[in-house]
C-alpha cells in the first residue's frame, strides 16, 4: 500500500471521530422542554418555567417567584414585579411622561405577548444572566436568568425563549 492510501485512512478516521466527539458534548437543554406557567397573585404577570425545575421559597410580599434546575441549582430562572424606582432611590409616585419612559429603557426586545423592552445579556467570570425588564406606568416587570458562565451557552435559547413568553396583564384603558 502507498503512503497516500495511509494518508486517505487516516484522514477519514479522524474525520469519523471528530463527528463521534461532537456528538459527545453535553446536550443543550431546548426551550421546547416541558414547561409550566408561573402565574403571580399579586402583580399578574406570569412567566414559563421547566416543569421539573424547583421552586424556591416565595417572598412573603408575593412580588414573585424563583426555580432552579434540579440537576445544576446555581442555573436559575425568577419573575418579579414592583413599582418603579427613579434614579435618587425614590419609588416613582408621578406619573412620567412616554419620553422619559422610552429613554429609561432601551427598548430592544418584544415578547410574545407584543410589549416591547429591553433585554440586557450579562456575561460574567463566573456568573452570566439575561434580564428582561418592563415597564407599564408605575409598574416594572422582571424576569432574571443566570447559569454559570461555562454553561450559559447550553442555556441561553431556552432563557430567550422564556422572556418572548413573559406575560404581563394589558395596560388599564384610559377614560
Amino acid at each position: 500500500m502507498s503512503v497516500t492510501h495511509y494518508i486517505r485512512g487516516y484522514a477519514v478516521t479522524g474525520l469519523v471521530v471528530a463527528a463521534m466527539l461532537s456528538g459527545c458534548r453535553p446536550s443543550r437543554i431546548e426551550p421546547t422542554t416541558h414547561l409550566e406557567t408561573y402565574r403571580n397573585p399579586r402583580y399578574k404577570f406570569e412567566f414559563p418555567y421547566p416543569k421539573a425545575w424547583i421552586a424556591a421559597e416565595p417572598p412573603t410580599n408575593q412580588d414573585g417567584q424563583a426555580f432552579n434546575d434540579p440537576k445544576n441549582p446555581q442555573v436559575e430562572i425568577r419573575g418579579w414585579a414592583g413599582y418603579r424606582v427613579t434614579s435618587s432611590g425614590k419609588r416613582d409616585k408621578h406619573k412620567r411622561s412616554k419620553k422619559d419612559e422610552s429613554q429609561a429603557l432601551k427598548q430592544n426586545f418584544t415578547t410574545q405577548q407584543g410589549v416591547a423592552g429591553e433585554l440586557e445579556v450579562n456575561l460574567g467570570p463566573q456568573i452570566s444572566s439575561m434580564t428582561l425588564t418592563l415597564v407599564q406606568g408605575k409598574l416594572e416587570y422582571n424576569c432574571y436568568a443566570q447559569s454559570p458562565s461555562e454553561k450559559f451557552a447550553d442555556y441561553y435559547r431556552l432563557f430567550y425563549n422564556i422572556a418572548g413568553q413573559y406575560k404581563i396583564p394589558p395596560a388599564p384603558e384610559k377614560p
